[in-house]
């Protein structure tokens, strides 16, 4: 599970040049000077010294230490010799400014199972005001002046207004926060700022996801030093708010004689807990759970009136951010789909992603090649920007067509297409798609090749041949590059088929032939022989002008 103790970075600054970078502090000691033999962090200027200065890690505090350098190290101006640095802490040698930050690293979350009626005070969220004790009540000696009732209730007031102040702020800033580890910061932060707690620990998901832990964001207090390697959370808590979609606040749980046989509460000397859960539209997206350690301040009301605030803004948030990162590979998708599928497909895949299976499956498809005939020695004559000129008509014009006869455009080779039949989703109709396809590819080169020679670049025209049987279809290829494709003897016989076929020509096999029934006017070419067969192969020719 993911959680927090305390890592270090040394953010690194040339003033002179403006460039940054950074460097992780995870050696017990980081060397830093101009020599690259004996230091981790090399400044090259002649004002650092060899070896000027080291960053030296204690526990959970970074101890930076001058090596008698000849210039010094400089905090505020002023030289140094030692210096516990804090988060944001800077120094300067030579012309470089380096700035400490300091960062969660891992602490284990765990859940600590207790018994539910010895563990926390659950209450319902409509009585959960009645049984906080008033704060400003106690705070006030017995017989307190009316002057000194008014300057509570002014403190109080002004509490408040700063409260309100910064759930608006932080209101303005999620509605442009899509990134749900930044959203989590923020909340974290106010949470931090306005009450004691000390650790903040949102579970993410439905139930199940919750109960395994297995969406978990947690931030600790700046400033606050975790000696354990282990942050237990009530597991009683937890599913108390979820099953009941209540808020819960546990009132200094170490002065509470029900709640002391609570192992996770004494063990860990935890004062109070918060607790709420995160819903959006009706629809459970997970709790935030966080508590304090310090006696001298537990939770109170304004407390828990914040959390539930700061848990609607956060649902609405991390609703939001999860429908923009979805939006996000939608578009993505429909970028990479509408490349070689038609509009009604992608979209089907979109809807239903879960019924296009990955990885390789046997399909029944058709497969159709074609060939522009004398393409090769046709470039040798022209400009290459005319070669593409040409090229680039003539695929704008065939994949809108293969397109809407539910083709999928495998891929351009030079100036070959291959294109499928029958995938992702089966048809019955792959056949007929495709001998229509062909049928459309050739008439409309007619009328393009009329354009193209008007204008003097070519007279161009195609073979085209298809194929029916099973073939292997799925994404192939390697971790760094796959392709959606198809692979098997039904490929290769439509390749070799195209081969055979003349300018102007659609050659069909014979099972493309009986799959097509009398859709289409066919005439008998005969036996041919093909690469790869040993015995010839009856093709037929469509009809088609």
């Amino acid at each position: 599970m993911i959680a927090t103790k305390t890592t270090a970075r040394l953010l690194v600054t040339d003033t002179a040049s403006g460039q940054s970078s950074e460097f992780d502090l995870t050696s017990p000691e980081t060397r830093i000077g101009r020599a690259f033999q004996v230091n981790d962090i090399v400044l090259n200027q002649a004002q650092v010294s060899r070896e000027h200065a080291l960053i030296r890690r204690e526990d959970d505090h970074f101890r930076l230490i001058d090596l008698d350098s000849s210039n010094g190290t400089k905090i505020n101006g002023q030289r140094i010799k030692e210096q516990i640095l804090d988060d944001g802490d800077a120094f300067t040698i030579g012309k470089f400014e380096l700035v400490l930050r300091r960062e969660p690293a891992e602490i284990k979350v765990r859940y600590k199972e207790t018994d539910t009626t010895r563990t926390v005070l659950f209450r319902p969220s409509d009585q959960l005001i009645g049984a906080v004790p008033n704060s400003l009540e106690q705070s006030l000696p017995r017989g307190a002046s009316g002057g000194q009732i008014l300057q509570e209730n002014l403190a109080a007031l002004q509490k408040k207004a700063e409260t309100l102040s910064r759930l608006y702020e932080l209101n303005r800033l999620l509605a442009s926060v899509f990134s749900i580890d930044d959203i989590f910061e923020k909340v974290s932060e106010l949470l931090f700022r306005l009450t004691p707690a000390e650790r903040f620990v949102v579970l993410l998901g439905q139930e199940s996801e919750i109960d395994s832990l297995s969406k978990i964001h947690v931030r600790i207090r700046p400033g606050t030093v975790e000696t354990e390697r282990e942050m237990p959370i009530s597991r009683t808590v937890v599913k108390r708010v979820v099953a009941e979609r209540l808020s819960l606040l546990s009132l200094d749980a170490l002065h509470d004689e029900r709640l002391l046989s609570a192992d996770s509460i004494v063990a860990h000397r935890i004062a109070s807990i918060l607790c709420a859960p995160l819903i959006q539209r009706g629809n459970l997206l997970g709790v935030i759970y966080t508590d304090s350690r310090r006696r001298s301040r537990t939770f109170n009301e304004d407390d828990l009136e914040l959390l539930n605030a700061l848990c609607a803004q956060t649902s609405v948030a991390i609703d939001s951010a999860t429908t923009h990162e979805k939006l996000l590979r939608e578009a993505v998708a429909r970028a990479t789909y509408a490349r070689f599928m038609p509009q009604h497909v992608v979209e089907e895949i979109l809807a239903n992603p879960d019924a296009l299976t990955l990885g390789g499956s046997n399909r029944t498809i058709a497969v159709l090649f074609s060939d522009i005939r004398g393409f090769t020695s046709l470039a040798e004559k022209l400009p290459p920007e005319t070669v593409v000129r040409i090229l680039n008509e003539f695929f704008s014009e065939m994949t809108p067509i293969l397109f809407e006869h539910q083709g999928l455009l495998d891929k351009y080779m030079g100036d070959n297409v291959m294109a499928l039949f029958g995938v992702p989703y089966e048809s019955e109709d792959a056949a007929a798609n495709a001998v229509a396809t062909a049928i459309a590819m050739q008439r409309r080169l007619q009328e393009l090749s009329a354009e193209l020679k008007e204008e003097t670049l070519a007279d161009i025209s195609v073979g085209i041949g298809i194929n029916y049987g099973t073939g292997t279809v799925g994404y192939i290829g390697s971790k760094e590059r796959t392709d959606y494709t198809a692979v098997g003897d039904v490929v290769n016989l439509a390749a070799r088929l195209e081969k055979q076929a003349k300018p102007g020509q659609i050659i069909i096999s014979d099972s493309v032939k009986q799959a097509l029934g009398n859709r289409f006017e066919v005439a008998p070419v005969g036996l041919i022989s093909v690469k790869g067969r040993t015995e010839p192969v009856e093709v037929y020719e469509v009809k088609w002008d």
